[in-house]
């Protein structure tokens, strides 16, 4: 009977270990997949407010009230 304990118990020991593993690396991957999707909508971004800034500039146009269009 203790023999069987014994084998019961590393047997929980492997698969809390392995559980452990996999686990970790799902984490580790959706948080990849977060951080690849957060650079790509900031670069996005970026690019968006670049665009508009030279868009405002080759337009020559200003956000002054006091200056005429």
């Amino acid at each position: 009977m203790e023999r069987l304990r014994a084998a019961l118990g590393g047997l929980a020991f492997v698969v809390a270990i392995f559980g452990g593993i996999v686990v970790i690396r799902i984490l580790t991957r959706a948080l990849y997949a977060a951080i690849w999707f957060a650079e790509t909508v900031a670069t996005f971004a970026f690019a968006c407010l670049v665009g508009y800034v030279v868009y405002r500039i080759l337009l020559g146009s200003s956000d002054d009230p006091r200056r005429p269009i």
